[in-house]
């Protein structure tokens, strides 16, 4: 009778069992990978729009009380209504880019909206094997104190500064 219960219990697992079971644990493993994934996209995405409707929100306050200043380059200019749309469009439409905590090295050009609101560009510096590829650190800080920093692919510190501010404003005396 001792030989019928060494049949039934098997302590060694068969090749069958390690055939179920690899594949369920490496699915289960793909399966948190992309919950989390998608979890920090969308939180992302909402970071993103967030920054944008402030933006929006700063830009519509400086338009109606005539209060946007840049400093760029050791001169502060008033910037024109015209401009202020124009900053705000090539900076909300182009949403591609990642997020930041670490601010580049040198002086950022400084947009001031009269509201309490700061933003702040930096050039980043090309990478190697970029060819031509430019980004620009952009940090938001609402009136709250509360900073959206990231980093802006294929939009450019000049094009702000040329386009935008340094022609159609009044510069202001130092």
């Amino acid at each position: 009778m001792s030989g019928l219960y060494d049949r039934v219990k098997r302590d060694q697992k068969t090749k069958k069992d390690v055939g179920v079971y690899l594949p369920l644990a490496l699915a289960a493993g793909f399966l948190i990978v992309a919950v989390i994934f998608v979890a920090w996209f969308i939180g992302y995405q909402k970071r993103l729009s967030k920054f944008i409707a402030n933006l929006s929100n700063s830009t519509t306050y400086a338009y109606a009380n005539d209060s946007l200043i840049a400093e760029v380059n050791g001169k502060t200019y008033r910037v024109s209504e015209e401009n202020m749309y124009g900053i705000f469009s090539y900076l909300s439409l182009n949403k591609s880019g990642r997020e930041s905590g670490k601010a580049p090295e040198g002086e950022p050009v400084v947009l001031d909206y009269g509201d309490g609101t700061t933003l702040r560009l930096w050039e980043m510096p090309e990478k190697e094997g970029a060819k031509g590829h430019h980004d620009m650190f952009i940090q938001y800080t609402d009136a709250g104190g509360n900073t959206y920093s990231f980093i802006s692919y294929k939009t450019t510190l000049e094009t702000v500064v040329v386009q935008y501010l340094t022609y159609g404003n009044e510069e202001l005396a130092p």
